[in-house]
This record gives C-alpha cells, structure tokens and sequence, in this order.
C-alpha cells in the first residue's frame, strides 16, 4: 500500500477543548506515523461533523468533558448510526460512572489525563496499522473484557510474593492504567487495591493454618516484607492478629 493510499483509508481524529492537548496527540501520532492524517476538533459538535463526514476515520481520540458535546453523547451517537470508528475516550474524571458508561457504548479504551504517550501509540498501532474488527459486539466486549481480569487475577494468585502495582499489570497486559482499573473495579466489584490487600490476606489465613511455618515467613510469602505491616493489615482485614488467629485455630482444631 503506498503513502497516498494510506492517507486516504486511515484517517485518526483528536478532539478535545484544550488546543495544547490535540496539537501536542497531533505531533506525537505524526512524528511516530507520518503516514497517517490526523485531523482536530475542539468541540463535541465540530468532532461529531467531522465523524459523519470522514468515514475513513479509523481511531478517534475524544475527550469526555467537551462544549457542545460530550465524548459520551457521541459515543451514543456513533453507536446509533453505525459508524466503523473506534473511539478511546479521554478523561481528567477518576468517577467510575464515567468510565462503566464508555465500555457500554464499547470504546477501545478509557485513557486519563495526563495521557501516557505510549497508550496512545499503542492505540494506534492496534486499531489502525493491524486492522482490526472495528466494532465487536457488546456480548463479545463483554467476554474479552472478563477473559482479560481472569488471566490478571489467575497472574496475581501466582505472584502474590512479589511486589504488584497496577503499573505493572498496565504494562505486562498492554493496556493504560486507567482502563485496566476500571474495568477491574467492573468485573471484580472491587478496586485493584482493595482486591490485591484480599487475595494476600485470604492466602496469609490459608498458610497460617500450618504451625510449622514462622509468621514473617508467611509475611514474605504475601508480598510483605515488613511483618508489622504484614500483621497490621492481617489485623485490619480480620479483627485479630496473626498470632491470636492461628492460636484460636489451634484450639478449635484440638476441640
């Protein structure tokens, strides 16, 4: 395919109110791709003409807060009329309200301010250079959405010993922070945080049921490396330190 015919069939539209972020989105998309035509808008209604002008738009980057026009509304619209456009939401908004609205309408991804610069190459690089499917069916964003959390929870239960961070996660699953911690907090009910500070807790009152091994040995086992901190948090999820669990658990098993 030569140059001129990529210009023509993959066209990335950045919409947003704030001219230094749709300029500064424009230079980083064209300097990396300089095959592709990135066109702006600065407004949710300049964004939604130029979507129904240009169906040759194959990514857009729309932020959710907009005049005229809100980055949701034009998702619902976009949905209505059927448009091939992948859309990844831009937000300065942490409220999950936002966020589980947007995977409703199947956005690609939910990315907050500031915009980490290799999500969006990534966005590109997938939606547009691979071609994929441009609008799987919500049954089927579903699935990939739950089969996504599966693989990271079955991840963190074999590496409870280390050190997690969303960050991480973000990177070895190659989405942005902020989505994976929505969509976390939408399949799992809970906050990466919340989920990670169980998951070493309920392993730490499984392990603690063997006298053999040493409470700061546990500790190590469950990502801590401090056992006060370790039997802080015990004490916080359960109501008793470690000490006194595993004495209570004696006792009842000799009863």
């Amino acid at each position: 395919m030569n140059q001129q015919q990529i210009k023509k069939e993959n066209v990335i539209l950045v919409a947003d109110d704030e001219r230094a972020l749709r300029q500064g989105l424009q230079m980083l998309i064209s300097r990396r791709y300089p095959d592709l035509l990135v066109l702006e808008a600065s407004n949710g209604l300049e964004c939604w003409h130029t979507l129904e002008r240009e169906p040759q738009i194959r990514l857009a980057f729309i932020d959710i807060r907009m005049p005229e026009m809100d980055g949701l509304q034009i998702c619902a619209r976009k949905k209505e009329a059927d448009l091939p456009v992948k859309i990844a939401l831009i937000s300065g908004f942490r409220d999950f309200d936002y966020a589980r609205q947007a995977l409703r309408y199947g956005v690609v991804d939910y990315l907050l301010k500031p915009i980490n610069p290799s999500d969006v190459l990534r966005l590109v690089e997938e939606v547009v250079l691979r071609s994929l499917p441009a609008s799987p069916l919500p049954e089927t964003c579903e699935r990939q959405e739950r089969l996504i959390i599966e693989q990271i929870r079955r991840w963190i239960h074999d590496h409870l010993h280390e050190e997690i961070t969303l960050l991480d996660l973000a990177h070895r699953f190659h989405y942005s922070v902020g989505y994976l911690s929505l969509l976390f907090k939408k399949e799992s009910g809970k906050g990466f945080q919340e989920y990670l500070v169980a998951c070493r807790m309920q392993r730490a009152r499984s392990l603690l049921q063997d006298p053999a091994l040493r409470i700061a040995d546990i500790a190590q086992q469950v990502g801590y490396s401090n056992p006060k901190a370790f039997s802080m948090a015990f004490h916080k999820a359960f109501g008793l330190s470690p000490t006194d669990f595993r004495e209570i658990r004696g006792k009842d098993t000799k009863n």
